[in-house]
C-alpha cells in the first residue's frame, strides 16, 4: 500500500519529519507546489508551527486538506476563519512546552534580579580583581504580577510562590479556582509588583498592551519578564522606559522582529535577551515528535510502528 503524504508547512525540526517518515512521506513546504495535482489532493493532513501558521498560498495547493497539527502553543498565525471556510481543523501542541516555558520566565526573572549576564562578564573580564560586583536584589518577598493565567501563567504563579514572591494575576476576569489575588487593572497590577510577567497569547486583543502607561506603573525599581509573545508590548516604549530609567529592567526570550529584533536593545545595559528558547529543550524535542506522529498517526488512521 502506498505511504500517505504529509505536508510540512515551513516547520521541519528533525526529530518531528523522522518519526512521521516512519509512517508517511513527508513533504516540505518548497516540494509542495511541484507534486502532481492527484498527489496534493490527497495530502489530508499537514504539520506547521505557531511561528510559520499556514500560510492561505500554501492551502491553496493542498484543497482536501482536513487536519493541521501545529507544533508550540501561539494561534496568532492562524486565519480561523479561513481555516473554517476551507473545513481544516487545527490541533497545538501547547501542553508540551508550558512547563518548560515557565521555568524559562522563572529563571529570567532570577537572572534579571541578580545580574547573571553582567556578573558572569564581571568574572571572565578579571574586574573581580579590581572591586566588587555590587549588591543585587532579593526575590523572596517581592511581589510578582503575572499578566495571563492560563496553562503557563499558572505554572509561572505556582513556581514563584514556591521561591516565595507574594503573586497576583490579572486576567479579563476572575479565575475562581485560583488561589491568587486577582487584580482587574493591568496598570494596578503593575504598580504593585516588583516583577510583571507576561504570560498572554499574541494576537490583536493583546497588540502593545504592555504600553508606555503601564510600563510608567511599573516604575523605576520595576523589572519586566515577557515570555509570550513579542507583539504584547510597545516595544518604542520598552526601549525608551529601559534607556530613561522608567523601568529597571527588562528580560525578554521574544520580540516584534524574529529574528532580527530592534538593535537598540543589544545596547542597553539592563535588559537580558534570550533567541525565543523557553521552550526549547531536548526533552520537549523528543516529546514533541512524539506526540506530532501520534496525533498524524490518529488522523490518518495508522497504528504508530513499534519501538
Amino acid at each position: 500500500m502506498n505511504r500517505p503524504d504529509v505536508a510540512f508547512l515551513g516547520f521541519k525540526m528533525d526529530t518531528v519529519v523522522t518519526q512521521v517518515a516512519a509512517f508517511a512521506t513527508p513533504v516540505l513546504a518548497d516540494d509542495i507546489a511541484a507534486l502532481s495535482p492527484e498527489r496534493r489532493a490527497a495530502i489530508t493532513c499537514a504539520v506547521t508551527s505557531a511561528v510559520n501558521g499556514a500560510s492561505g498560498e500554501l492551502l491553496d495547493l493542498l484543497p482536501n486538506l482536513s487536519h493541521i497539527v501545529s507544533a508550540g502553543a501561539g494561534l496568532d498565525r492562524f486565519d480561523f476563519d479561513d481555516l473554517r471556510a476551507r473545513g481544516i481543523t487545527l490541533n497545538d501542541t501547547g501542553h508540551l512546552v508550558s512547563s518548560d516555558t515557565a521555568e524559562m520566565a522563572v529563571m529570567l526573572l532570577l537572572a534579571m534580579a541578580r545580574d547573571v549576564v553582567r556578573a558572569d562578564d564581571h568574572v571572565r573580564s578579571g574586574r573581580w580583581a579590581d572591586g566588587h560586583f555590587g549588591y543585587r536584589i532579593r526575590v523572596a518577598g517581592k511581589t510578582a504580577g503575572i499578566v495571563g493565567l492560563g496553562r503557563i501563567g499558572r505554572l509561572i504563579a505556582e513556581r514563584l510562590t514556591g521561591l516565595g514572591l507574594d503573586v497576583a494575576y490579572h486576567t479579563r476576569a476572575p479565575r475562581p479556582d485560583a488561589p491568587w489575588p486577582h487584580v482587574g487593572d493591568l496598570e494596578e497590577l503593575a504598580a504593585r509588583s516588583d516583577f510583571l510577567v507576561a504570560a498572554v497569547p499574541g494576537g490583536a486583543a493583546t497588540r502593545n498592551m504592555f504600553d508606555a502607561g503601564v510600563l510608567r506603573a511599573l516604575g523605576p525599581r520595576g523589572y519586566f519578564v515577557n515570555i509570550s509573545r513579542g507583539t504584547v508590548v510597545d516595544e518604542e516604549a520598552l526601549i525608551s522606559a529601559l534607556t530613561e530609567g522608567t523601568i529597571a529592567g527588562a528580560a525578554l526570550d521574544v520580540f516584534e522582529n524574529e529574528p532580527r529584533p530592534d538593535p537598540r536593545f543589544a545596547k542597553l545595559s539592563n535588559v537580558t535577551l534570550t533567541p525565543h528558547v523557553a521552550a526549547i529543550t531536548e526533552d520537549y524535542a523528543a516529546e514533541l515528535a512524539a506526540d506530532i506522529a501520534r496525533q498524524v498517526a490518529a488522523h490518518l488512521e495508522i497504528g504508530l510502528p513499534q519501538a
